[in-house]
């Protein structure tokens, strides 16, 4: 059986447990197909609800990934970032009405952090999510995992997303800590364990592998790796990046009174010091990659799934690593389609702009609210330069966020 229609007969098999999740991909796939055109042409800034709803549980984590976006690495956070604050995490009961709003439009709740196996509350989120019959899908780092394995698999959550960014030595320089490899193993073996041990179909495993400069020389062991721990999915994700220059030209374009004009509130700077990370891909790394992305998909066939995101053609890698003013595609259906809420409860679509609170205000009425609306309509009429290098971008016409 090819990895695709094995993949497929096990969500079949995971639909049957949880019919919800039926609705749930429909949606999907009309409101990408038809409903977020539709609303993009026809309704000034509307949206209908959202078809995806990541949840930042926390913004605790015990790595120091070198390519990460967030405030670990002992910058100074800045105080209009709450979001970062312990002391400010939200507890179940904020998250659970959240979750009950969420129920009447039925997302798929992406569950991350920081490192969301982390938060206190973990658990008595999972069960509140599937008490509503939601579909959940994890992502982690890994190295907390073999403690969840068996719970995740008895709760029916549908899917599991693993950063693995190379073989161990690798790995652990890339993630900051020593023997973390190690831990994400463990924690892998203990999942497919559960998962074959209760007879269950869920949840997917997929593993995700950030390319940098660190694992430029060992990418074509990713697959490999992959089938030995008995992955479902790879994915191979190109680098989110930024530099100083576009930054500090992203900041004027979101200054304080140029978003006051707009209407726009804006954690300033949008971009901060320590929340971008600088590629190190230079022209001679490039025929490396190129030739260890072939191989992966040569090393993929009939064995495991693989995904590239973006999915760039082999034309695009030397403009989307080396030319950050590069004039791909301005579309971007992120503002349509999801909703990020962080740790504190904040609606931060994205960039450090922020849409109001769910502690103070239903979701629904921020998510077409003034705020939500002038972001649509700005969008829609070009990215922002923060934007350069998001993963929920369009970098080909035929390309969309998940």
């Amino acid at each position: 059986m090819s990895p695709k229609l094995s993949l497929i007969t096990r969500g079949l098999q995971i639909a049957r447990r949880n019919p919800a999740i039926i609705a749930t991909v429909l949606r999907m796939e009309y409101r990408h197909r038809l409903g977020i055109p539709r609303d993009r042409r026809l309704r000034a800034g509307w949206s209908a609800p959202p078809t995806n709803l990541s949840i930042n549980l926390t913004n605790r984590c015990n790595l120091k990934c070198v390519m990460c976006r967030g405030i670990r690495l002992g910058q100074e956070v800045p105080e209009n970032r709450p979001w970062y604050s312990r002391a400010r995490e939200l507890g179940l009961e904020d998250w659970t009405r959240l979750l009950e709003e969420a129920a009447s439009f039925r997302p798929w709740l992406y569950v991350t952090g920081g490192e969301p196996l982390m938060y206190p509350h973990f658990r008595d989120f999972v069960g509140e999510a599937k008490k509503r019959r939601l579909v959940v899908h994890l992502q982690t780092n890994g190295t907390l995992l073999a403690r969840e394995a068996a719970f995740l698999v008895e709760m029916g959550v549908e899917a599991v997303n693993v950063s693995i960014d190379g073989p161990p030595a690798v790995h652990d320089r890339i993630r900051g800590l020593k023997g973390g490899f190690a831990k994400v193993e463990a924690g892998v073996q203990a999942l497919v364990e559960a998962r074959r041990r209760r007879g269950r179909p869920n949840p997917i495993l997929s593993f995700n592998c950030t390319i940098s400069k660190g694992n430029l020389e060992h990418l074509e062991e990713m697959v490999p790796l992959a089938i030995r721990l008995r992955a479902d999915v790879m994915q191979l994700q190109h680098t989110m990046f930024d530099s100083p220059e576009n930054v500090a030209r992203h900041n004027r374009f979101l200054s304080p009174e140029r978003s006051r004009d707009l209407g726009l509130e804006v954690a300033h700077p949008s971009i901060c010091e320590g929340e971008y990370y600088e590629n190190e891909l230079q022209p001679e790394d490039l025929p490396k990659l190129q030739s260890a992305l072939n191989r992966a998909r040569q090393q993929a066939q009939g064995r495991l799934l693989l995904h590239f995101m973006p999915n760039l053609p082999d034309g695009l890698l030397s403009p989307y690593y080396l030319d950050l003013n590069y004039p791909f595609p301005q579309g971007c259906d992120d503002f349509w389609a999801t909703a990020r809420i962080l740790a504190d409860g904040t609606f931060s679509p994205c960039l450090n702009l922020v849409v109001g609170n769910i502690t103070s205000q239903p979701f629904l009425e921020m998510w077409n609210g003034p705020r939500m609306r002038q972001l649509r309509t700005l969008i829609a009429q070009g990215l922002f330069p923060g934007c350069a290098r998001c993963c929920h971008r369009q970098f080909t016409k035929a390309s969309r966020a998940f």
